[in-house]
């Protein structure tokens, strides 16, 4: 059992109180705006980029209701400088990198929801097997660059904030209900509003809120299922002050709780099977499937000091149990005779020489494995983070310049235990059957916890035409990890590990108005990750990075340029079960030495029919540049033999996006088309061989709509419109498909 040494109780009672002792209670709840235009970007997004010295893109409802994407692959495929691996097909674990940071579960990136990490625990163990569903979400900002520094623990990349649906101001009820070809059914609705009363010293407001999502799966196996279900639910409950009120304030407190079970699989394909059948599974990954349970506990104070200082404090609990059985290992290479037939990854690369270990695998009638043959693994794991993050923001003038102050502390704690254990199986005529049933703990029976305390500095100065942001990040933190030999704890623990860390990471970041309508951009920072806490050689990674653009608008036409340069010291690469590191101790990290990454990220828009009446022509045009050299000669027991010039592995070199849309007052039709170029799967250069590409591809979204009346609506969507076969991953077994096409047709009703 995992135990805090802090209860949330402890956090919560200690907080409230606090926070209603100075004034009657809060002002306005919804986090995508400022009490008083302060931008304290630890909690609250931002909508005016122009002024940032560096990449911030935030995307509005308006954007994120066109498609109604499920999929944050799909959404983060009009931001620039993205690196994104699909997986399932659903985006039920997302695989984002930023500017070649490396793309695997999201652990480069940091992920927050309402300004709260969302990693299950993003010290103790980063690799993200938990995600918001961005289908219920309001917004999302996506910060790369200088700004990447306020975040933290990780630095190198940037983070992907995601806004919850807001208390409304009054009340009001939404409701989205899809249905699709492959049979699949979503509902997202959520209902609050705000509530005055002359005998209560403060205004309370609620939100209670639900998204389900069911689908049968699009791959098909003789037995077993490959769909998934979902089923998340929110509430919260807000208290404001008076109009009247000394000092605007809001104390809001949010509960989340999800639940899911999906059927999927790490077992990929051979080439020549996904050739002729991509959207097949071997009989072998049958009995794979997750089950997860996620809590969010969060309180968020505001209060707006005065005109020019704001106080936004948030205390925070998240829980995270899941355990997700799935083929995990091959256990008998004697079948073969063959040395090259040891782990899954080889039996597909090569099913020829592999023949009676892939027998196995495909499980045809008639045909009987020996017994122990086939490892699969109960990855039975429970995490948990809590902290309190206080901000501050502040507005004054000196000697005619402009201060725009922000300063924040945040302590943290999460920690995660891992108590698994692997069974045995032989293959009989198609169906998996136990043969060693071992004991919960045997497998891996380890508790890692980590602690930090963290502060955050940032200035921006105005004067004239300049823009100066100075900005400092410090962060202590210290991890323990305990492994025992046996599922008992009481013994003796055969391994402690400890690692200590403090590191300080400044920025700078400048803007320089040419004119009203042309601007230019420079930044450089310090960005930081530190390796997982049972990292027993691994060193830190420490990057220098550097951005250089260009902003203009003239009212009708946006355009932003930025280039990039990121130069790595002791590039961190994570053995986990998506890397394909079965073979490798789950959760150790190592280095695969220096690195560069450059690259020029581009964004067009505008509204082709601004000047036609009762019509809107909106084009967002979106491009990215990357290249990447590993430049030392590594090896390295995650990334394989890396040689001095190699690529990163997945990741594309061009990337581009174009979104249209065709809108009329009561009707629309939006398209996105999205082009990815070709990748490798592991470290290499010059020509990709076939056995390690991954092919380029042109996806297209449609989505249309019809107001029957005044907030009803229908709407007709196709996924892939051109039904594309492609190849998504190659990692960590085999090759796997990316989602062929998925037809929708719902209505929605705001109320």
């Amino acid at each position: 059992m995992l135990r805090s040494s802090v209860t949330l109780a402890q956090f919560t009672g200690a907080f409230v109180l606090t926070s209603l002792n100075g004034a009657p209670a809060s002002a306005s709840e919804d986090q995508n705006q400022n009490l008083s235009g302060l931008d304290i970007i630890t909690v609250v997004g931002v909508k005016n980029t122009a002024k940032i010295a560096g990449a911030v893109s935030y995307i509005p409802p308006e954007e994120l209701e066109k498609q109604n994407y499920t999929d944050i692959h799909r959404i983060l495929r009009a931001v620039p400088g993205m690196n994104l691996q699909e997986e399932d097909g659903y985006g039920l674990r997302p695989n984002i990198g930023m500017r070649g940071s490396g793309t695997d579960r999201s652990a480069k990136v940091l992920i927050l929801e309402d300004g709260v990490p969302m990693a299950p625990a993003p010290f103790s163990a980063p690799a993200a097997y938990y995600f918001p569903h961005v289908a219920r979400m309001h917004a999302v900002e996506v910060t790369k660059g200088t700004g990447a520094v306020k975040y933290g623990p990780i630095t190198t990349a940037g983070a992907v904030q995601f806004f919850s649906t807001p208390i409304p101001e009054e009340t009001a009820a939404h409701v989205t209900a899809l249905a699709s070809d492959l049979e699949r059914t979503s509902l997202h609705g959520w209902a609050g509003g705000r509530y005055k009363s002359d005998k209560l010293a403060f205004d309370i407001g609620f939100l209670l809120e639900t998204y389900q999502d069911n689908a049968d799966g699009f791959k098909q196996i003789d037995i077993g299922e490959t769909g998934f279900s979902l089923a998340d639910y929110v509430a919260k409950l807000g208290f404001y002050t008076k109009d009247n009120a000394r000092f605007e304030q809001s104390l809001v407190l949010k509960y989340q709780s999800s639940r899911e079970v999906s059927n999927e699989t790490y077992l990929g394909l051979t080439a020549n099977d996904f050739e002729t059948k991509p959207l097949f599974r071997y009989a072998a990954s049958q009995l794979d499937q997750m089950n997860a349970q996620h809590k969010i506990y969060q309180a968020t104070h505001n209060i707006a000091v005065s005109d020019y200082a704001q106080l936004t404090t948030i205390a925070y609990r998240t829980e995270f149990s899941r355990n997700w059985e799935k083929l995990d290992r091959f256990d008998n290479s004697s079948l073969s005779g063959a040395s090259s037939c040891d782990s899954l990854n080889e039996i597909l690369i090569a099913p020829a020489t592999c023949a009676q270990e892939f027998q196995v695998l495909v499980g045809p009638q008639g045909y009987t494995s020996p017994d122990d043959v086939l490892g699969i693994r109960q990855n039975n794991r429970d995490y948990y983070t809590q902290g309190l993050q206080t901000a501050l923001g502040l507005k004054f003038d000196t000697g005619g310049i402009a201060h725009n102050l922000v300063v924040s502390m945040r302590y943290h704690e999460d920690a995660v235990d891992r108590f698994q254990e692997q069974d045995q199986y032989r293959m009989e005529n198609g169906i998996v059957i136990k043969t060693t049933d071992n004991a919960p703990g045997t497998q891996a029976n380890r508790l890692s916890n980590s602690k930090s305390l963290a502060f955050y500095g940032e200035n921006t100065l105005s004067a004239g035409s300049w823009n100066v942001t100075l900005g400092l990040r410090y962060e202590d933190i210290t991890s323990r990890q305990v492994r025992w030999p046996t599922p008992n704890r009481n013994r003796a623990p055969n391994s402690i590990r400890e690692n200590a860390n403090n590191v300080v990471l400044p920025a700078l970041g400048v803007v320089y108005d040419i004119n009203s309508r042309l601007s230019v951009l420079a930044g450089i920072y310090r960005g930081f990750a530190l390796p997982s806490v049972s990292a027993r050689t691994a060193e830190n990674e420490i990057s220098t990075s550097f951005e250089y653009g260009g902003r203009y608008d003239n009212g009708v036409f946006q355009i932003e340029a930025i280039g990039f340069f990121n130069d790595y010291q002791n590039l961190i690469a994570e053995c986990t079960n998506s890397s394909g590191g079965s073979e490798c101790d789950i959760g150790d990290s190592d280095n695969a030495g220096a690195a560069q990454v450059f690259g020029l990220e581009f964004t067009a828009k505008t509204d082709f029919g601004r000047n036609m009446k009762s019509l809107s022509l909106p084009v967002n045009l979106v491009y990215s540049y990357t290249s990447t050299e590993l430049l030392n000669t590594v090896n390295s027991d995650i990334y394989g033999d890396v040689i001095a010039g190699d690529e990163i592995p997945y990741v594309p070199t061009h990337q581009m996006s174009l979104n249209a849309g065709f809108i009329k007052p009561n009707w629309g039709i939006n398209a996105l088309i999205s082009y990815v170029s070709a990748a490798r799967n592991v470290p290499g250069q010059a020509a990709i061989p076939n056995d390690q590409l991954v092919d380029a591809r042109t996806l297209v979204d449609i989505a249309t709509y019809y107001d029957i009346k005044d907030g009803l609506r229908l709407h007709l969507k196709a996924d892939n419109l051109f039904d594309t076969v492609y190849l998504a991953s190659r990692r960590p077994y085999g090759l796997r498909p990316g989602k062929p096409r998925e037809i929708f047709a719902g209505i929605s009703w705001d109320f």
